[in-house]
């Protein structure tokens, strides 16, 4: 909610402010592939400052990783490490495109463009950091160990359509200024998810191949949050709401201070979520 509120005054600021084109574009492109060594699992850190950012599935399996990028080398710089274990361990990938502080301020700039693609065979351990822009997460066919996105301004959309071959440990998602689109979640055989709203609604799809009980944390900021849920899932909710924001709870039943859906007692599988609302809504839409 912080960085929310941090990036709206940035906005504030600036929107009534013209800047001429002071530095010339000059757009480069950096095409690189990591073979794939004696690696047991993939530690990345990926933090892009502005652009439109795209991470997926690998489709050559001699390849650790696979990096297509393009950005203005006037007005950014991009670190690129890897690091190979030593013992055949886990492999530490680290890609960070960043803004050189040069004079000017311009559009153009949102045409830089990063696309990752990660080795299907290895657990993924991915911390991904967005500035302005929008970002595409697919995560299908990859084997996600964990999760940490957040998003800054801009719009994001993930996406898993087939089930997560591994246990995933921890999800944790923060959105800034914009809107969160996710399918397939129940795909990544999650443990935890939190989830913390900023600006901007978020709609998260929980269809897939449930494997085990999770429990969910969702704090919401300014904006709606509506979580789809497959409906032989029992859910239990337990939430703190203040009188700005609205509690959607269909086919719900209430125990105490907790609601439970219907079926919680007979379910295969069990889901505990823990809400704490801002100004947006919490909406339930079984599916």
């Amino acid at each position: 909610m912080k960085k929310a509120l941090s990036l709206i005054c940035f906005l504030w600021i600036f929107s009534g402010c013209h800047f001429e084109d002071r530095v010339p574009i000059d757009m480069v492109s950096i095409n690189q592939t990591q073979p794939l060594g004696d690696e047991k699992s993939l530690d990345s850190t990926i933090h892009f400052d502005i652009g439109s950012l795209e991470i997926t599935n690998e489709s050559d399996p001699a390849a650790l990783y696979s990096m297509e990028l393009l950005y203005d080398r006037a007005s950014y710089e991009p670190e690129i490490d890897y690091d190979s274990p030593i013992s055949g361990e886990e492999g530490r990938f680290r890609f960070s495109l960043d803004s050189t502080h040069k004079v000017g301020i311009r559009r153009e700039r949102h045409n830089n463009r990063l696309r990752l693609a990660f080795n299907e065979s290895l657990p993924l351990t991915m911390r991904v950091t967005t500035g302005v822009g929008d970002a595409r997460l697919s995560l299908s066919r990859l084997k996600l160990q964990r999760l940490q996105f957040a998003s800054g301004v801009g719009g994001a959309k993930i996406s898993a359509y087939e089930p997560n071959a591994i246990e995933c440990e921890r999800i944790q998602l923060e959105n800034g200024v914009g809107s969160i689109e996710a399918v397939g979640l129940g795909n990544l055989n999650f443990r935890e998810l939190e989830f913390e709203g900023g600006v901007g609604g978020a709609n998260l799809d929980f269809t897939g191949e449930w494997k085990q009980d999770a429990e969910m944390r969702i704090t919401i900021g300014v904006g709606g949050v509506n979580l789809r849920l497959p409906r032989e899932l029992g859910v239990k909710v337990e939430a703190e709401k203040n009188f700005l924001s609205g509690l959607h709870l269909e086919g719900f039943n209430q125990r105490g201070s907790a609601h439970y859906s219907e079926n919680y007692d007979t379910a295969a599988v069990t889901v505990s979520i823990r809400v704490t609302t801002g100004i947006g809504g919490f909406k339930i839409t079984w599916i």
